[in-house]
This record gives structure tokens, C-alpha cells and sequence, in this order.
């Protein structure tokens, strides 16, 4: 087994979402955690960059840098059809890779905003060009993968249903930038209408990332949608055993023998738990899925 397991930092410690200091503090404490060997992260813009970008760089871990929406700015409409949207759009992308770059991350995860349901295959147009745009100006050893996640319950993405994306990816390939996959979200599974195993079944061809976690569909719940809680959440859909049930399910189809494979758990501490404790936790069940019984 050559997968590379890693962890969410946002999500570990979610305080950090919203929070300059806590940001900084916490992406400290987790390079210094030996439990896994990447991490998934952003780095805080302005006067925080230098020093995250620092830890980051030092830590010895593999980076799987996440682009997306920052806490404080207005989120990005890259299928906009006002071309100044597209543009900004662009540039918060653009500074994003950079500080991709700047942390020597090899994967870069993106999603390409909302929805527009007027005029799909024209918002697909936009953000095609977009997308190899950018994928021009990337050094030829960095991965792009692309995450999908509902289109009616939360985020409500232009990307959600899975074969779509299956198929927006191949668009890319064929327009020439080969390196560029899917990550696949246990927590986005359900909100995009799929059970772990149609949504692997559908994506298994171009899976370049894992992201572990539980998915909440009860509406009444704070955490329905896409919010990342723990296995066994008493709100949740998945259980460790299930959790298991997906890592083996990864195992079946070689993705975990791959070279360049790359899984990370994206979840929320346990209820009574703390971050630390909960990862230690994550852990065990990821080494459990493996074992002979």
C-alpha cells in the first residue's frame, strides 16, 4: 500500500475557519502532529501568509492545498456571465495557487462555484476556459483536482452530480492538460444524491483524492449539508463501520496501491472528544480497515 493518508486541518479544528489567530495556532499544531503524513489546508491571507507558509514549508508534510471561498470576502462566481465576476474570479484563483505554490503543494484542490441553472452548458463553457487557463500557467508536476458537491441542498454547485464532473474532467484531458482528477467526499455523497458505491463506481477512472467523513441529511440538524461531522454522529449517515466499508471499497478497486494516491479524513472532532484525540481515533479505524479478520 502506497496511499499518502492525510488530514483536513479546517475542519479538525474548525474555529480556525473564522479566526486569523486560531488559524495560525492550529496549522502549528497539526505540521507538528506525526499521525499522518499530509495535510489538507489553505493558507490565511495578508500578514498570516509568511508564517503559515513558513510552518508549512517546514513541517516535512505533503501538501494538498484547497482553494475556495475565504472567510470575510465575497464568494467567486468563476460561471458568471458578467466577464468582471469571471475575472475576479480568477484572480482570487490565481492567488490561491500562489500560495499553493509557495508551500511546495503538488495537488490543488478547486471546485468552480455556483450554479447556474439557466444556462449550464454555457457556465461550462466559462469555467472550461478558465480552467485551462490556469492550468497553462501550472508547472508541469502539479495535479488539479476537482471537487463536486451538491447542486440543491447547500453549496448548490455548478459541479454536483458526479458523471458530470466525470465528464468535465475528460473535457479537460481532451483539451489537453492530462493532470487533473476527481476528489471524491464522503460527506458530499449524499447531498449529491449518491450512495458510496455509485458515486465510486462513476468516478473511479479519474478519482485523484479522498476526502473521509460523514454526511448529515436531516434538515431540522445545524450540521445537514456540508458540514463534515465525525463518523457515528448521531445525525449522520456513517458509522466507522462504514467509514471501513469505503476504505476497503477504495482498496477493491487499487486506488490505495496507487503511487499517487492520496486520502485525507475531513471531519469535525468527535462529540467529547478532543482534535487531537479524535485524529489518533481516525487513525485506528483507517489501519482497522486493513486488517485480516
Amino acid at each position: 500500500m502506497s496511499v499518502i493518508l492525510g488530514v483536513n486541518h479546517q475542519f479538525l479544528y474548525p474555529d480556525a475557519i473564522t479566526n486569523a489567530t486560531a488559524h495560525t495556532d492550529t496549522i502549528k499544531t497539526l505540521a507538528a502532529n506525526d499521525l499522518t503524513d499530509a495535510l489538507d489546508c489553505w493558507v490565511w491571507r495578508g500578514e498570516c501568509a509568511r508564517e503559515e507558509i513558513k510552518i508549512l514549508r517546514e513541517s516535512g508534510k505533503i501538501i494538498n492545498y484547497n482553494v475556495g471561498d475565504r472567510f470575510g470576502e465575497e464568494a467567486a462566481f468563476p460561471a458568471s456571465p458578467d466577464k468582471s465576476e469571471r475575472d475576479r474570479a480568477y484572480n482570487l484563483l490565481m492567488r490561491e495557487i500562489g500560495y499553493a505554490l509557495d508551500v511546495g503543494s503538488k495537488k490543488i484542490v478547486f471546485a468552480l462555484g455556483p450554479d447556474l441553472p439557466s444556462d449550464r452548458k454555457a457556465a461550462k463553457e466559462r469555467v472550461l476556459e478558465l480552467t485551462l487557463r490556469v492550468a497553462s500557467q501550472l508547472p508541469d508536476d502539479i495535479c488539479l483536482s476537482l471537487e463536486p458537491t451538491d447542486r440543491d441542498i447547500d453549496k448548490k454547485f455548478l459541479f454536483g452530480p458526479v458523471d458530470e464532473t466525470v465528464e468535465f474532467i475528460n473535457l479537460v484531458k481532451e483539451h489537453g492538460f492530462p493532470r487533473i482528477g476527481l476528489l471524491l467526499d464522503m460527506c458530499h455523497v449524499p447531498i449529491m444524491h449518491e450512495t458510496l458505491e455509485s458515486a465510486l463506481e462513476k468516478s473511479k477512472s479519474v478519482l485523484n483524492h479522498i476526502h473521509l467523513g460523514n454526511g448529515v441529511m436531516k434538515p431540522e440538524s445545524p450540521f445537514y449539508g456540508d458540514r463534515h461531522t465525525a463518523w457515528n454522529h448521531p445525525d449522520g449517515l456513517y458509522t466507522e463501520t462504514d467509514g471501513i466499508r469505503f476504505i476497503r471499497m477504495l482498496k477493491e478497486i487499487g486506488y490505495t496501491d496507487r503511487s499517487d494516491a492520496t486520502v485525507s479524513f475531513e471531519m469535525r472532532p468527535y462529540e467529547g472528544r478532543s482534535a487531537e484525540e479524535s485524529l489518533a481515533r481516525f487513525v485506528e479505524v483507517w489501519k482497522s480497515a486493513f486488517e485480516v479478520n
